[in-house]
């Protein structure tokens, strides 16, 4: 039996989250971004309809190389709109990249409502859960990009 997942069940596992997989993969190849990450996430709730998730991890290309990394994201409930958006915090909490609101496109999918545009390239997203799984599907489309990034955060 399929269960609906709703903003509130979203929510619910959003402020759970306490760790990250995720892997790239490039179809042009050009930027050697094909590899696999692993982290944690440390959830830090502002008020009842904002998170943050302060992640840190490695990054392992396919050839071996490794990075460091450390991102901040603001999750924020829009209740209004039952809708989620997401913003990078890469240059402060008064300086928030937006990146796209995400709604609800059918019973098990959350869906980008339009795409984050940067300079020619566009990201979208698409989000599921799946038990204690949510995945966050980033897919980056321009004239030298063709990348998908699969987040799994537990």
């Amino acid at each position: 039996m399929e269960v609906s997942i709703d903003l509130e069940v979203i929510w619910n596992r959003l402020s759970n989250v306490n760790s990250l997989m995720f892997i790239a993969t490039s179809a042009n190849n050009n930027g050697g971004w094909n590899g696999a990450g692993r982290g944690s996430v440390v959830v830090e709730s502002v008020d009842k309809n904002i998170v943050l998730f302060h992640e840190n991890g490695t990054w392992q290309s396919e050839t071996g190389k490794e990075l460091n990394f450390t991102n901040v994201y603001r999750w924020t409930a829009l209740l209004d709109s039952s809708s989620l958006r997401l913003e990078h915090l890469r240059f402060g909490h008064k300086h928030a990249v937006y990146l796209f609101d995400l709604k609800q496109k059918d019973n098990m999918t959350w869906q980008s409502v339009k795409p984050h545009v940067c300079q020619e390239d566009l990201y979208t997203a698409k989000m599921k859960l799946d038990g204690e799984i949510l995945s966050l599907e980033w897919t980056i489309k321009g004239p030298t990009m063709n990348e998908s990034i699969n987040y799994s955060y537990q």
